[in-house]
């Protein structure tokens, strides 16, 4: 009796132990309206998608959901407003890229992993104002990248995580950067 006490008690905190919570990282939301947002005098805005991905080994846009060129795109249509009857906002993207290479951990300890991913985020994107003539009133360029790395053997929700955490963190740095550039080159044509 005494055993079978003590073995159903080993069972119970068996039992208890594996029952511990699992960590949930909350996935990442593109909430592209609490980005900067501008508005600039302009009756019409013209987006020339001028970015061709390369598609090799690193380039891995096609295997997300939301990936940059779409992003970036969200933004512009719905953060860059117009106002005014006159002049034309062109936006060239020219870059909207991410990448993922392997390379080697220099600080990997005896027991970590020697070779781990690097994701980078690019977003190169020109605007030009053109008055209702066709001529350059002002421009400006807006170039951002950020870079995170992760362990090598990790889950594919990890990885989705990591990467979109990624590209809302470069989202937000291009659309601060975009808001101060175009304050500062077209200073007389924005609200």
């Amino acid at each position: 009796m005494y055993l079978k006490n003590k073995f159903t008690s080993f069972l119970f905190l068996l039992l208890i132990f594996s029952c511990q919570p699992v960590e949930i990282i909350t996935p990442v939301n593109f909430d592209i309206t609490k980005l900067k947002k501008f508005s600039i005098n302009a009756n019409n805005i013209i987006i020339n998608l001028d970015y061709n991905p390369v598609f090799s080994e690193n380039n891995i846009e096609d295997q997300l959901n939301m990936p940059p060129i779409r992003v970036i795109q969200d933004w512009i249509n719905t953060n860059i407003k117009i106002f005014g009857n006159q002049n034309e906002l062109v936006i060239n993207i020219l870059d909207a890229s991410i990448l993922k290479k392997e390379i080697d951990n220099l600080e990997a300890t005896k027991y970590e992993e020697k070779t781990i991913y690097q994701y980078e985020v690019f977003f190169l994107v020109q605007y030009e104002l053109y008055d209702n003539s066709k001529y350059l009133i002002a421009s400006t360029t807006v170039e951002t990248s950020r870079s995170t790395t992760s362990q090598k053997y990790i889950s594919l929700n990890e990885t989705e995580l990591i990467v979109n955490d990624l590209i809302l963190k470069a989202m937000t740095d291009f659309a601060d950067q975009s808001k101060s550039m175009v304050e500062l080159y077209m200073q007389g044509f924005i609200q």
